[in-house]
């Protein structure tokens, strides 16, 4: 007999969160369909793509709770914490440019993987003691960890020198008494690509992934530091050394400072990871990746060989009804509509309407869920998850808090699904005070997935959503609609 939807597995929003509370339920449920892990680990793609919520962060996580495997060491270091548009400033010792700014980003990534390295007994790096010293001072700066921003804003403002110890090689090379960042460089390339060992290690730079670093003054670091992770990939691979670098981006942030990296496509098609979880999305039923990951998790978690989560539900689910004529939809259509189409928003969808089920207030269902329990549980995804996620993305914007709180006010106050830029401006400026510049919070509305375009042609009509279309684009001038979790979170009439 096939469980109970009340006891299927359906994880966290954070999957941090969820390798803490269990970290044997978090590997075990883990779902890698296109060999991503394989790609990360061997050190055949350094780039993992994706916008928010498509597993990036999950990705990175299994592989740090999996060292106990003996085979792979990993660091995960959340550059959300580092002062990115600061980056471009650390005086290295060169003159201001893009070369310096690949130069500061590579320190800051090399003191990171020479950490990892000596976190390996068994590293040819535990024999130097010359190394030990060096990053012994390093770490004694504040370079090294998830709180180095504070040692990198130092860095910005002065140049800063490290002590040589006076022994060694780098002692008997050196005219001087200590090296600036510049300077520095070569001899932790040539320390980083010559450890051996028995085991990979990975340094996995996260966090780069909110909506906030689709601002300009990001390019310049944004670009420079993925070739200075290409470049010293590159050395890492050249070498035959024992790890490599990935970062987790976002995969709009790349194509928008691809013109900076001469390599930039390269790198996208023979480096990179795309996680893309719309391909086939509402049209390919149980065969949908995102369904197919859903059921995998559930299966995995249960230890089972299968479990069809869209089997427990109708095959049609039922719109409208108060005082007009009902409508159906295809389920999966409906669900996947309540979603940015990504792995989180579809995976709390399904454990909001899971607790539901399970709170016991509707009936027990004997073959599929009830139609009030699954619009609860809808009503419930989206007033708790939705909006929350929304006014999440707005986490780094300036002023963030005041912006989202006025975007997301301003667009309940429209009362409305289909609106255009002038009623926006109108529903903000009740808002009383400063109010942030309407094309900004438009614009990071549409790439948060709050709000699409609708485009209306000579014969036909259709959504833009951002996570719905490669390189969409927000058109300021024609009308939005909201995200369907917002008209419901909202109780607002659809196409009004």
């Amino acid at each position: 007999m096939r469980p109970k939807y009340r006891d299927l597995y359906f994880g966290k929003s954070d999957s941090l969160n969820e390798a803490n509370e269990s970290q044997a339920e978090f590997v075990k449920s883990y779902v890698d369909l296109n060999d991503s892990l394989n790609s990360v680990l061997s050190g055949a793609a350094f780039l993992v793509l994706g916008p928010k919520g498509t597993g990036k962060s999950a990705l990175a996580w299994y592989i740090k709770e999996t060292e106990d495997a003996g085979d792979h060491l990993a660091t995960v270091r959340d550059a959300s914490h580092l002062p990115l548009a600061e980056v471009p400033r650390i005086q290295t010792g060169q003159p201001a440019g893009p070369e310096r700014t690949v130069v500061a980003w590579k320190f800051i990534l090399l003191c990171n993987y020479l950490e990892l390295l000596l976190r390996d007994q068994g590293c040819s790096l535990q024999n130097d003691p010359e190394v030990q010293r060096v990053f012994s001072l390093l770490r004694d700066f504040g370079f090294v960890g998830d709180a180095s921003g504070r040692a990198l804003l130092r860095a910005s403002s002065t140049t800063l020198t490290i002590p040589i110890p006076k022994l060694g090689p780098l002692y008997k090379r050196e005219s001087k008494a200590s090296l600036n960042i510049f300077n520095l460089i070569p001899y932790l390339e040539s320390w980083v690509t010559e450890a051996t060992s028995n085991v990979r290690h990975v340094l996995i730079i996260d966090g780069l992934d909110s909506i906030f670093l689709n601002d300009p003054k990001y390019d310049e670091s944004l670009a420079s530091l993925v070739q200075a992770a290409y470049t010293l990939n590159q050395k890492l691979s050249r070498s035959r050394t024992s790890g490599s670098i990935v970062l987790l981006l976002r995969n709009d942030i790349f194509s928008r400072i691809a013109l900076s990296l001469p390599d930039s496509q390269k790198m996208r098609d023979d480096l990179s990871i795309d996680l893309d979880w719309r391909v086939l999305s509402g049209r390919a039923g149980i065969n949908t990746p995102l369904i197919r990951l859903v059921n995998q998790k559930a299966a995995r978690a249960l230890e089972i060989d299968a479990v069809e989560v869209l089997g427990y539900f109708p095959r049609d689910i039922q719109l409208g009804g108060k005082g007009a004529a009902p409508r159906w939809k295809p389920t999966l259509q409906y669900l996947l509509n309540l979603t940015r189409h990504t792995p989180r928003d579809l995976l709390r969808l399904l454990e909001e309407i899971r607790k539901v089920e399970a709170s016991g207030v509707y009936p027990e269902p004997e073959l599929t869920l009830s139609q009030e329990v699954i619009r609860e549980g809808v009503l419930q995804y989206s007033t708790k998850y939705f909006v929350g996620a929304i006014r999440n993305e707005f986490a780094g914007v300036e002023g963030g808090p005041e912006a989202a709180t006025a975007a997301i006010s301003a667009l309940k106050r429209l009362g409305k699904q289909r609106f255009d830029r002038a009623s926006f401006v109108k529903s903000l400026n009740e808002e009383g005070g400063d109010t942030p510049s309407p094309d900004r919070l438009l614009t990071l509305l549409f790439y948060a997935g709050a709000i699409g375009n609708y485009v209306s042609n000579h014969n036909e009509s259709y959504m833009q959503f951002y996570h719905r279309r490669d390189e969409a684009e927000v058109y300021l001038k024609g009308q939005f609609l909201l995200h369907g979790a917002l008209i419901h979170a909202w109780a607002m009439p659809y196409n009004n």
